[in-house]
């Protein structure tokens, strides 16, 4: 019996759920760590994309060095403990991993324009907060 293939249809709804959790809804904005927490989920992530696919652009320590300046900046604004900080960290990290190979391996649009938002944010907060990596403020 013939039946249609789900499995895209099913990442896809899975994905737009975990971005509709992780995306700057009202609650969100009121996180003192975000963006530096998502932001080194990110970097996390795209170090474990560049050390997977050679057709990523970097070497995986630079992400690992940028995720590393996100997450001391999320403990310095975060009210939890590193430990929570790190765990919030981890839990994120596979979310951005799939957006990351929705977007780069899959060509897929939304995943895209997800990727393009949350970047330009941790560009700006890199810059704002002088983070290695960056040119600080004024651009």
């Amino acid at each position: 019996m013939w039946r249609p293939k789900a499995r895209p249809f099913r990442i896809a709804a899975a994905l737009a759920a975990c971005l509709a959790l992780v995306g700057p809804a009202p609650a969100r904005a009121a996180d003192p760590a975000f963006p530096a927490l998502d932001c080194a989920a990110l970097w996390d992530a795209t170090a474990d994309f560049r050390a997977r696919y050679a057709l990523a652009e970097g070497p995986p320590d630079e992400a690992r060095a940028m995720a590393r300046a996100f997450r001391d900046a999320a403990v310095a604004l975060s009210d939890d403990p590193e430990a929570e900080v790190d765990a919030r960290i981890a839990k994120l990290r596979p979310i951005y991993l799939l957006l990351l190979k929705r977007y780069i391996l899959d060509g897929n649009r939304r995943a895209r324009d997800q990727y393009v938002r949350l970047s330009g944010l941790c560009d700006d907060f890199g810059r704002d907060a002088a983070l290695p990596g960056h040119q600080g403020p004024g651009r």
